[in-house]
C-alpha cells in the first residue's frame, strides 16, 4: 500500500544554519512519534557557492542538544541547500527561525513571500537555542488542532523593574536537591525541584549545569536529573546563580 503524501514545514536558515537544523531534526522526531502525516525540511537564504558548508559546534551548543537528545552530525552542522521559489510552493508551513536576520533576506529575494511566513526569534545564542524545543512543541500542537500561532504583545518598556523584580522574586524560593536511584538500574541521578522556571528556563538552566559539571542530563516533569551523584556541587553551582538550594532526603 502506497504511503500517504505528508505535509512539509519549510525551516528557512541564514548564515548560521544551527538553529534552522536542530529545528528540523527535533520536528521530524517529534512528528514520526506522534504519526503526524508532517516531514520537516531547512534551506537556507544565504547565497553561497554550491558547496556544503560544515561549521564545528561549540560545547555550549552541544549541551543543549544533549538536553534536547539531538545528535547533529558528529558535532558538525552542515549548510542546507539554498532556498528556492519551488520550495516555498511545495511547502504547507514556512517558518523563519530568525526573524531580524531572515525577514530582510525574504524581502530581497522572494517578496511575495515575506507575508506568508511564520517568524520565531531564535537567534545565535545558546539561550535562544534551548527556546527551539519550545517551538516546536507549540508548532505540532498547532498542526495537530489547526490552531494559528498566537502573536505575544510586544514588552512594555515600563514594566522592566517590575519584570527583573519577578526575576529575582523568583530566586527566593528554596530549591531542593536530591538524590534518585530506585528504577534505574543502579545508575542514580541528582535531582532539583521546586524551581520557580517555566519550560524555557529549565532547558536553558539544564543546559548549563551541564555543561559546568560536564555530565549528562535532562529535564522531567518539572525537574532536572543531572547524572550521577552530584549534590554538594550542584547545590554550590545554584548558589553562584542566586539561588536558594538545600539537600532533600538522606
Amino acid at each position: 500500500m502506497p504511503q500517504p503524501k505528508k505535509n512539509a514545514v519549510l525551516f528557512l536558515c541564514a548564515e548560521n544554519c544551527l538553529p534552522g537544523r536542530c529545528a528540523e531534526a527535533l520536528f521530524n522526531a517529534v512528528a514520526g512519534k506522534m504519526g503526524l502525516p508532517w516531514k520537516a525540511l531547512a534551506k537556507t537564504l544565504s547565497i553561497g557557492d554550491g558547496q556544503m558548508k560544515k561549521v564545528k559546534l561549540s560545547p555550549a551548543a552541544k549541551t543543549v542538544l544533549d538536553a534536547m537528545r539531538l545528535r547533529i552530525s558528529e558535532g558538525l552542522c552542515v549548510a542546507p541547500e539554498q532556498l528556492t521559489a519551488d520550495d516555498l510552493e511545495q511547502a504547507d508551513r514556512i517558518i523563519a527561525v530568525n526573524h531580524a536576520v531572515q525577514r530582510p533576506l525574504l524581502l530581497e529575494r522572494f517578496p511575495a513571500w515575506a507575508e506568508k511566513v511564520e517568524h520565531w526569534e531564535i537567534d545565535d545564542s545558546i539561550e535562544a537555542l534551548a527556546r527551539i524545543e519550545h517551538e516546536v512543541t507549540d508548532l505540532t500542537a498547532r498542526l495537530i488542532r489547526g490552531g494559528e500561532r498566537q502573536k505575544a504583545p510586544p514588552p512594555d518598556p515600563n514594566n522592566a523593574n517590575v519584570i527583573q523584580s519577578t526575576k529575582e522574586s523568583s530566586k527566593n524560593v528554596t530549591v531542593r536537591v536530591g538524590r534518585e536511584t530506585k528504577g534505574r538500574r543502579g545508575k542514580g541521578v541528582t535531582t532539583i525541584s521546586d524551581l520557580p522556571l517555566n519550560e524555557i528556563e529549565l532547558t536553558t538552566l539544564t543546559a548549563k549545569l551541564k555543561q559546568r559539571l560536564g555530565t549528562g542530563g535532562t529535564t522531567k516533569d518539572g525537574k532536572i536529573e543531572i547524572q550521577g551523584d552530584h549534590r554538594d556541587r550542584l547545590i554550590a553551582e545554584l548558589e553562584k546563580m542566586g539561588y536558594r538550594a538545600k539537600r532533600s532526603g538522606g
